[in-house]
Parts: structure tokens; sequence; C-alpha cells
């Protein structure tokens, strides 16, 4: 009986707490964006680490991931800019 009556109050708190909650869809962006890029910059912490041991590499290597993960950045970026008809894919020649 006790467990059946902690179950209720529990289940009366959750549902009063969260419509008291609301979050608007510029805040669950900024949210999602801090999260995300906290994860980002944990993995390029992750990968500078390999300077840092007896790996093999050179400058070549070096200047393909930059160029690599400049790439992904910019693409990942023109996402937020606004479409428009020039941004297809498709390529067209005009004549």
């Amino acid at each position: 009986m006790m467990y059946i009556v902690l179950l209720h109050l529990n289940s009366i708190m959750t549902d009063s707490n969260s419509t008291h909650i609301t979050e608007t869809s510029r805040e669950a962006f900024c949210r999602l964006v801090n999260q995300r890029i906290e994860k980002v910059t944990k993995s390029l912490e992750n990968l500078s680490r390999l300077s840092s041991r007896k790996s093999d590499y050179s400058e070549k290597d070096i200047v393909e991931i930059k160029r690599f993960l400049t790439k992904e950045l910019d693409k990942t970026l023109s996402e937020f800019r606004p479409k428009t008809n020039n941004d297809s894919k498709n390529f067209i020649l005009k004549a």
C-alpha cells in the first residue's frame, strides 16, 4: 500500500513539474548546439592527442586532415544558410 501511494505521489509531482517547464525552440536549439559542440571539441582534443605520441605522421598527413575537417565544417555550416534555387546539387549547363 505504501508503495502505491509513493508511486501516485511521484506521478503527481512529475506531471505538475512537466507542465510548468516549457522550452522554446530557440532554447532547445541552444541546448542542443552546446551539447554537440562540446562533443565535437572533445573529439578534436582526442584527435590532437595523436600528435603527442610517437606516431609516424608527415606534414602531408596534417594538410589532408585539415582539408577534410575544413570541408566537413564548411558543409555543416552551409546547412544553416537559407537555400536558394542556385544551390541545386544537380549540374545544369545553360547556353
